[in-house]
């Protein structure tokens, strides 16, 4: 029983993205978003906003539901933050540096953390984190992070989805199905 609430919770927590795939047709609803540049796509519903910034290694994607303006701000959405060359950058592998990454997400001032699970997929870390985030000058937000290591190219991906704690339940709904679809090419 247990188990299945757990599933129920979170079907997809840190499994089920899509590597070195072929693009299908998208979900109603959405559109294939090419990331050219870590040769990657992400599912971006109908009428969302898509964003990139910084360089090949050091790269960060947003698709978001409100357009961002010039401090980068956004209500719900989704930031992928790739870094690649992890070991020259940080003197840790890519799977200890996502563990460190991954570490103290969700224990922050305001923060409470409600889920947690990391597993391996031969040179792939995955780790996830979804947290409560309640700051006093701001109104609460849930916040859904995933962290994919890999070995063998020494590069880590960082997708963080997130909303106001009050549009949680619609937003997830699109936010879980981004995170479940999103293909990474691992072999670069």
């Amino acid at each position: 029983m247990l188990r299945f609430l757990f599933l129920l919770l979170l079907p997809w927590p840190a499994a089920a993205q899509k590597f070195n795939t072929p693009l299908g047709s998208p979900p109603a609803g959405f559109n294939w978003q090419a990331l050219p540049d870590i040769k990657a796509a992400m599912l971006l519903p109908e009428g969302w906003h898509y964003r990139a910034e910084g360089q090949k290694s050091g790269a960060t994607y947003y698709l978001t539901q409100d357009e961002m303006g010039e401090s980068g701000e956004f209500q719900t959405g989704v930031a992928l933050h790739v870094v690649r060359k992890v070991k020259a950058q940080t003197r840790r592998s890519a799977p200890e540096y996502a563990e460190f990454l991954m570490l103290r997400t969700g224990f922050g001032k305001g923060q409470r953390q409600l889920e947690k699970a990391s597993s391996v997929d031969g040179s792939v870390h995955k780790r996830f984190v979804r947290y409560r985030e309640a700051p006093p000058e701001a109104e609460a937000r849930m916040v859904y992070q995933l962290a994919l290591a890999n070995a063998k190219t020494d590069t880590v991906y960082l997708l963080t989805f997130e909303s106001p704690e009050k549009d949680w339940a619609e937003a997830w709904k699109l936010g879980e199905v981004m995170a479940k679809e999103l293909v990474l090419d691992l072999r670069q």
